[in-house]
């Protein structure tokens, strides 16, 4: 579909970034993402899409019905894939406690997409819009009002208590012991139920203060995600394929001289090395299976990454998409991506739904976009905040990587560490 360009220069980018964000009240279905200006290959800092024009919510056959789309519809397309697909992927089951209910896949082409790159903002808008509507559009999002913050004290419950988490772990490295995986996330929900927050605020507040290079705000009729992920899952440029998963965590120290000290710590530690190189392992062979001979390579192993509260360990492994692949089954082909699942995946996914008791949902799926000439970049949603705003329930859920050498206290305290800007956000 053809599309009309329009350049104009922002003065003031974080104070029209506030300005997007709040404008974005009136719709029922838009998709923000937010690299915070942090060096992730994007060609935007943020974008907005809205004004969806064409919708795909796959229900029965959920891959094959976004590859119909996707050949139907050679425009920019933005959109979810929940956890929860690999039921369609494997025999495999969902059957726990599900409070959200978001559509298991979700994609639209929106009338407007707005991009911000350095103080430059570009407007693909369809070719029915004027230079007039467009600048008029621009208007009533620079005279849109930012809306102090709230200060919040909602009280978050555990789906798990601390004991009930220790038992799991403990029960998972018996699998491990005995050779039935090599490793396997284990995630807990924090909830709160009948609370009424203002998810653009809140939204706001957490990608202030995470500045987290994979951030997204999607909205879904009654369902908000509200995203500070530091992660990618995959990058199409051409025929090159990026993946980028974390595996290895510490928490941040305020004296630099000790959160360097932390840095070591973490780039000698055995387990969180061996964590990361299992991992790596499975994506080259998730990647094995749609690449040219001999293109699969691990450009970086293991290197650490500082973020707003944590150091992490992340590892790019690429390769060239063997010609004639659909990009449809490229990502089929690797979801769920292994960083949230294990190793060996299906077996780990079938112990990921014996030992957590919330459903995934689009924790730890993926959002992002596909371009007209079907590129593609997707983050991992992690470090994130759900709310339907019928129902007035709100989650998050955390989790990590269990191996041989976990020590359940460690876990859960990284499970903390991990979700400290959800938990300042929310002033719990």
């Amino acid at each position: 579909m053809a599309r009309k360009q329009f350049t104009y220069i922002i003065s003031d980018i974080n104070i029209f970034k506030s300005k997007l964000i709040y404008f974005t009240r009136d719709l029922d279905c838009f998709c923000f993402l937010d690299s915070n200006s942090i060096d992730t290959d994007n060609t935007f800092d943020f974008l907005l899409a809205f004004n969806k024009t064409q919708e795909l919510t796959g229900f029965k056959t959920p891959f094959l019905d976004l590859k119909h789309f996707l050949d139907n519809h050679h425009d920019w397309l933005f959109g979810y894939l929940t956890y929860d697909l690999k039921n369609e992927i494997e025999k495999l089951k969902s059957n726990n406690l599900n409070c959200h209910f978001f559509p298991k896949l979700h994609f639209f082409s929106p009338d407007v997409l707005l991009k911000v790159k350095n103080n430059n903002l570009t407007v693909f808008a369809n070719e029915h819009y004027s230079h007039i509507e467009i600048d008029c559009l621009l208007d009533k999002i620079n005279q849109t009002k930012i809306v102090p913050e709230d200060v919040l004290s909602i009280k978050i419950q555990p789906r798990v208590s601390k004991s009930e988490y220790i038992k799991n772990i403990n029960n998972i490295k018996k699998h491990l012991q005995a050779g039935d995986i090599y490793e396997m996330n284990y995630c807990q929900e924090f909830y709160a139920e009948n609370v009424y927050v203002d998810p653009y605020k809140l939204f706001v507040k957490l990608n202030s203060l995470s500045k987290a290079p994979f951030s997204s705000f999607y909205r879904l009729n009654q369902n908000f995600c509200l995203c500070a992920s530091p992660e990618r899952f995959l990058k199409k440029e051409g025929s090159l394929l990026t993946s980028q998963p974390i595996k290895g965590t510490i928490k941040r120290l305020a004296n630099n001289d000790l959160d360097q000290l932390q840095k070591k710590e973490l780039l000698n530690s055995s387990k969180d090395f061996s964590e990361n190189v299992m991992i790596v392992d499975l994506v080259r062979n998730d990647f094995s299976r749609f690449a040219k001979k001999s293109s699969v390579s691990v450009d970086e192993l293991a290197s650490v990454y500082t973020y707003q509260d944590v150091h992490h360990l992340i590892s790019t492994i690429s390769c060239q998409i063997d010609d004639g692949t659909h990009i449809v089954d490229v990502i089929k082909a690797v979801f769920p991506m292994g960083s949230m699942t294990g190793a060996p995946k299906i077996r780990a996914m079938e112990l990921i739904e014996k030992y957590e008791n919330s459903f995934r949902g689009l924790y730890s799926g993926s959002i992002g976009y596909i371009k007209p000439n079907q590129d593609f970049d997707f983050n991992v949603v992690i470090r994130s905040i759900f709310y339907n705003q019928e129902s007035d329930y709100l989650s998050f859920m955390v989790g990590g990587a269990i191996t041989i050498e976990s020590d359940p206290e460690s876990e859960y305290e990284e499970c903390l560490i991990k979700a400290k800007s959800i938990f300042k956000v929310l002033n719990s």
